[in-house]
């Protein structure tokens, strides 16, 4: 194994890692929807980085994170009558519409830009692993230092901010580093399947684990498995990235489902 392996493997850990600790809120939010949201920002800022000529690594953390701060405005219960889900879907069909509009505007071959459609191997380099290492310990960070305040949001953003819990701050700031996760991690996995790493890991944690602490470390540890294992299975199968990385994600789900059957059934 040469050292382009062990680096794929430890960019892959590093993604799985972040996005499965970042499902855990975005499930617990109630707005799984928009994970696949911000990744088509993320690949509309690429296309349009490209296009225009603009780094097509900082493009897409920037647009995406833009595009999902831009949510925090809607609040539930609040002087907006949209509902977060009814903007998520608004601003997916936006984002899906400029991510084809770019792909049809692109002259020469579109190989690269469809790519990021699945996921592949060959988007791996030493700057894009540290990339993905810096903001996922910023993620990590973030979750540490508003611990209180985001098991406040996913309980209800309404109480949060009536207990004087700065929640607009911490929805906004949370919703920014979602899409920056989603960006940098968006050429290992697929813009179409990152949503699968997403939410997989998070939910099988909820099924087996009680304690948000326990929740946080199971969904960490079943995100980086996801990414490890599909990685694997990728590189020995020659296989596409992203389609390993996300069954992967699904089986571990499915197998905590079924443990959680078979215990209710002995309780």
């Amino acid at each position: 194994m040469d050292s382009f392996f062990y680096l794929v493997m430890f960019a892959g850990a590093v993604a799985g890692a972040s996005t499965g600790l970042m499902g855990v809120y975005i499930i617990g939010m109630r707005l799984p929807f928009i994970g696949i949201c911000i990744s088509h920002s993320a690949m509309a800022g690429t296309i349009y980085s490209i296009l225009l000529g603009v780094n097509p690594v900082w493009g897409p953390v920037f647009f995406s994170a833009a595009c999902s701060m831009s949510l925090g405005a809607v609040r539930s219960g609040g002087r907006s009558r949209l509902d977060a889900n009814v903007a998520l879907a608004i601003l997916f069909n936006l984002m899906l519409g400029l991510t084809f509009l770019g792909i049809g505007l692109m002259r020469g071959s579109r190989s690269e830009v469809l790519g990021l459609l699945w996921g592949s191997l060959l988007f791996v380099d030493r700057s894009s692993v540290v990339i993905i290492t810096v903001f996922g310990l910023v993620f990590a960070a973030f979750a540490l230092l508003f611990n209180k305040e985001l098991k406040s949001l996913m309980f209800s953003r309404t109480i949060a901010s009536a207990t004087g819990v700065h929640e607009s701050f911490v929805y906004c700031l949370f919703l920014g580093l979602c899409g920056v996760i989603l960006a940098v991690n968006l050429p290992l996995v697929g813009g179409l399947l990152i949503f699968s790493l997403i939410t997989c890991p998070a939910a099988a944690a909820y099924q087996i684990c009680t304690g948000h602490r326990s929740v946080v470390i199971a969904a960490t540890f079943f995100g980086m498995a996801s990414a490890v294992i599909g990685f694997l299975v990728s590189y020995y199968l020659d296989l596409p990235t992203g389609a390993c990385i996300v069954i992967v994600s699904a089986v571990i789900f499915a197998v905590s489902a079924l443990y959680r059957t078979f215990r209710g059934k002995r309780d």
